[in-house]
């Protein structure tokens, strides 16, 4: 009996370390595999993401402080809070943490978001970073300034830059930063690009002199094959913004005197002229372009007209104030004045515009932004200040003053939209 255990116990023991010399083994050949990808970013990433549960446990009415004094732009990074400005990149969340800072000199800063990624560009510098909600992910050094850039939701993207002997061209590149696409042009200035959601298709825009006037080539190019697939030109039109929308069903221009919408063969379907001295602000949202116009020459009193990316009108709403930003989320509408925030409700049902509150505010913040779980952001210079739309609107029928307030807000907006003239 004796003998059976101690046969036993000799064989568990090599066992137990063939097991553990096969585990050494594996985790020797992972990292030589792997090498490239285990880096400390990826390691904060893992740590960060550990818990496995994409839920925000901060408080829905929790505001934080940040350094923002040289802060121009601003954007919502999942549940964080992103600040572009001349002195760099920054990421905090709404528990007061900085999650990250990255330094750099901006002469001119430019951004573009998606639901995963952050592109931050200078227009007047040469280099092009990609962040994410963890850090930065790739970073691109070009021999000329980037003039402009467009990234989708797979994390591609597309440089406006230059090369010597070329006035100008675009460069398509994959999430890793290698290059897909180029295409250089010794005659044209590209002032614009767009990149579908797959990275199939680069639609640019190039302006031209032809006998004094702007004209505007609308092209787009196969990023596979490096053919042209369509072509357009636009006689006195100077392109200022493109982009793609709804799903890649259209192509959207933004020029110095209308918007203009596209099919993917570059077919014209609609447009919507608009005052160049009046406007104030364009906004893109996934379901709608905004205009803002002011109405007088001191800017006082301001109108944000909304259109459909078939250039089709979808609302308009009127204020006696400066209006400073908007923002359009689910159906739901935020305009911040210089001392007010004002909410509207577009409706499925019956498409008009409801006011929902409006409320004033104890500082001039900047900026609003909105997340997807029916929060909305104020953002100053110091601090940004977070609440959920539904606790507002509960506020506000709480207390008698603003229940009033409330009651007058509704009579004025029905009274100024009986006066507006619908688009």
């Amino acid at each position: 009996m004796s003998a059976y255990y101690r046969r036993a116990a000799s064989v568990l023991k090599l066992v137990r370390f063939a097991v553990l010399l096969g585990f050494v083994v594996f985790a020797v050949f992972c990292i030589g595999f792997f090498k490239d990808n285990i880096t400390v970013d990826n390691l904060r990433y893992l740590l960060k993401y550990l818990d496995l549960s994409a839920a925000d446990n901060t408080p829905s009415d929790a505001e934080i402080t940040f350094d923002n004094s040289n802060g121009t732009s601003f954007a919502l990074l999942g549940n964080d809070l992103a600040v572009v400005g001349k002195n760099g990149v920054g990421l905090y969340d709404f528990a007061g943490n900085k999650l990250y800072q990255y330094d750099n000199k901006f002469a001119s800063p430019a951004m573009l978001l998606t639901d995963k990624n952050l592109l931050v560009y200078d227009t007047d510098g040469t280099t092009l970073a990609v962040y994410d909600a963890v850090s930065k992910v790739l970073e691109k050094k070009f021999d000329y300034d980037v003039k402009a850039a467009a990234i989708n939701d797979l994390g591609y993207f597309a440089v406006i830059t230059s090369e010597k002997t070329y006035r100008s061209g675009v460069i398509v590149f994959d999430r890793d930063g290698n290059e897909l696409f180029r295409w250089m042009s010794p005659d044209k200035y590209l002032t614009g690009v767009a990149l579908n959601a797959n990275a199939t298709t680069v639609t640019c825009t190039a302006v031209s002199n032809q006998n004094g006037s702007f004209c505007t080539e609308f092209v787009s190019y196969n990023t596979s094959t490096g053919t042209k697939t369509a072509s357009k030109e636009l006689p006195d039109t100077l392109a200022l913004t493109v982009g793609y929308a709804e799903n890649d069903a259209y192509l959207y221009i933004l020029s110095d005197s209308a918007f203009l919408s596209f099919d993917r063969d570059l077919n014209q379907v609609g447009s919507v002229s608009y005052n160049p001295e009046n406007a104030r602000f364009f906004r893109a949202f996934d379901d709608c372009f905004l205009i803002a116009e002011s109405n007088n020459l001191s800017g006082s009193s301001m109108t944000v007209r909304a259109y459909a990316y078939d250039a089709s009108p979808l609302f308009e709403c009127s204020r006696k104030e400066r209006i400073l930003d908007a923002e359009y989320r689910d159906r739901t509408l935020y305009l911040l004045e210089r001392d007010r925030l004002s909410v509207y409700d577009f409706g499925t049902e019956e498409p008009v515009l409801t006011p929902l509150v409006s409320v004033p505010l104890e500082i001039q913040y900047r900026a609003v932004r909105a997340d997807a779980y029916g929060r909305y952001v104020l953002i100053g210079a110091k601090k940004a200040k977070r609440n959920s739309l539904a606790a507002l609107l509960q506020e506000n029928m709480e207390h008698p003053a603003n229940k009033a307030a409330e009651t007058e807000f509704a009579a004025e907006e029905q009274t100024q939209n009986e006066k507006d003239v619908t688009p």
